[in-house]
């Protein structure tokens, strides 16, 4: 099985995007999905993009990219977070199975 690689993105640091990663983590897990997910800071992202299939960020995502990109605000606050996690499921879902389709 494929293991879906996210990146969370803090816009000033990383503190909050480990916040974001560990709450994220929590659910896929739930649902049984198991990826891997690192953290960063907004400053770092254009040099490691390449490596993931996804971007969760509470800033601003300037990098020009054709992967998902998902606003970690509701990780953070709780407000939408329900509707945030099953969209985020359902792209981890669809990769992983365009992943394996591929092999």
């Amino acid at each position: 099985m494929y293991k879906v690689k996210i990146i969370v993105v803090c816009g000033s640091g990383v503190a909050m995007a480990m916040h974001a990663a560990f709450k994220l983590r929590e659910a896929l897990e739930k649902e049984k999905l198991y990826v891997h997910i690192d953290g960063t800071g907004n400053n770092e992202l254009a040099s490691r993009i390449g490596s993931y299939d996804m971007v969760v960020s509470n800033a601003q995502v300037t990098v020009k990219t054709d992967k998902p990109v998902f606003s970690a605000i509701p990780l953070i606050t709780g407000v939408g977070e329900k509707e945030l996690l099953a969209q985020i499921v359902a792209k981890v879902k669809e990769i992983q199975e365009a992943k394996n389709g591929a092999k």
